[in-house]
């Protein structure tokens, strides 16, 4: 596939994230890329300036530690080229960090064990480890290992998983190369699993999955994440000496969903049969992604005792989280001082806008972090910011990767170069090889034809 070429203007790509300290880890489901419709999501559908992390999943290891592609085809340049497509987008906003996300849940824990308990798959692990992230530009690891001491593990990997990540960050730290994990929130699972003190000194953040709480298996209609059961995780990690600026607070963009005994009996604890009903996108039983629950206009109830909403229709019952409860989620952020916030994963939310505005969930986690995200978004490269002193010209355009926008009106691209939209000076468009791509001026900017830029509007001339 070709890879196209990104109009880099710094005025529009430093401007959202400047006003916060706090990290928005943004994690990608990169297997979005085969859902059907419009649940497909691939690079030029993330709008960066949302972020100030992009964690690419998953990676794998071998049974001798060395780390690697988990599908080749989609990571590759000889394939889709997700990865330099997804590290091309540091050129639309320069202040991004991309990090490879290592395990996930079908990676499993025994070989992680494995590895952890042997200095020499340690070594392999951690060689080559470096050497892929160096090679492919990614800015860091995130170590997914679900879960020490579990699944196949064993009561030495809580030991070897501190000198695990010591070692890593002894390897990282002369090229500057960051350094985080997902774990378990619970106190049940987090006792198991991790030396808190010992692992917080060798990390640049850790990422609490404070989510999955309740589905189907617990035999009754629950939360996904009911607040007040992230609120006892979040303080049991600082209690127990986790550094709060390092603690990043999980925010799930879906909801685990069932099928209810009786439909009559709606209510949160009532009991269930199974798992809910596949997504159209998602297609995954007990699951669904909020673009998909969005959609549905189900009848919805906030719960006042988990703060969080839930919907049903027929038999089907589903807990989530929306615009609400995330900015209640968000004041924990900065009630304990957290270092921010993550979400599992932005591929759910409703990124194409098809129930109102695009990313409204990313969004909100942005603005209870006091980030102008404006009106734009979800395009590769959207969002509109405050304007800056001066605006920051274009370069002179030329193929390289970047990432760029998606959609737009339907004039066609019979001549490369960058183009006015047809009714709206704040838009324009790339043609490359006869392939369209579409961005968008901050907010009170209109792009300039005869500098390649984005201008004043009192500065440019606007034929509408």
């Amino acid at each position: 596939m070709k890879l196209f070429a990104c109009l880099v203007f710094s005025l529009i790509c430093l401007g959202q994230l400047a006003s916060s300290d706090k990290i928005i880890n943004c994690y990608w489901g990169t297997w979005a890329n085969y859902r059907p419709g419009d649940g497909k999501f691939e690079p030029s559908n993330i709008d960066p300036s949302l972020c100030t992390h992009i964690s690419y999943t998953f990676f794998g290891i071998s049974d001798s530690g060395e780390f690697k592609s988990l599908d080749t085809w989609l990571d590759m340049d000889d394939g889709l080229g997700f990865i330099s497509k997804t590290i091309a987008l540091k050129q639309v906003n320069p202040k991004l960090k991309i990090l490879a996300v290592v395990g996930g849940w079908n990676e499993g824990s025994t070989k992680y064990s494995a590895m952890a308990a042997d200095p020499a798959k340690r070594a392999t692990f951690i060689s080559t480890t470096l050497s892929f992230i160096q090679q492919y530009g990614f800015d860091g690891l995130d170590l997914d290992w679900e879960y020490p001491g579990q699944r196949g593990g064993n009561d030495a990997d809580r030991a070897n998983f501190v000198t695990l990540l010591r070692e890593i960050k002894e390897s990282f730290d002369p090229h500057g190369l960051e350094l985080g994990i997902a774990v378990g929130a619970s106190e049940a699972s987090a006792t198991i699993s991790y030396d808190i003190p010992a692992i917080s000194q060798h990390l640049t953040f850790i990422n609490v999955m404070t989510y999955d709480f309740h589905m189907a298996l617990d035999g009754y209609l629950g939360f996904n994440a009911p607040l007040p059961e992230v609120e006892k995780s979040i303080d049991y990690w600082l209690q127990q000496g986790a550094p709060a600026e390092k603690l990043i607070l999980g925010i799930g963009f879906y909801g685990h969903s069932y099928q209810m005994v009786d439909s009559s009996q709606n209510q949160p604890g009532a009991a269930c049969i199974g798992p809910g009903n596949e997504g159209v996108y998602t297609r995954e039983k007990g699951f669904l992604g909020y673009h998909e629950i969005c959609q549905n206009n189900w009848q919805t109830v906030f719960d006042g005792e988990s703060k969080a909403p839930y919907a049903f229709q027929g038999d089907q019952w589903i807990g989530y989280d929306n615009v609400e409860s995330i900015e209640l989620k968000m004041q924990l952020v900065a009630s304990r001082n957290l270092g921010g916030a993550m979400t599992w994963s932005i591929e759910t939310d409703d990124f194409r806008g098809l129930c109102g505005e695009a990313y409204p969930l990313l969004k909100t986690m942005n603005r209870a972090l006091g980030v102008d995200v404006g009106n734009g978004g979800g395009g590769g490269g959207g969002g509109s910011v405050t304007p800056a002193p001066t605006p920051s010209p274009a370069p002179t355009p030329s193929p390289t990767p970047g990432g760029g926008g998606g959609g737009g009106s339907n004039e066609s691209c019979s001549t490369d170069g960058y183009f006015l939209h047809s009714s709206d000076c704040s838009r324009y468009y790339q043609c490359v090889d006869g392939i369209r791509y579409d961005f968008q001026c901050g907010g009170g900017l209109y792009f300039d034809v005869s500098s390649l830029n984005c201008n004043w509007a009192s500065e440019v001339y606007c034929p509408y």
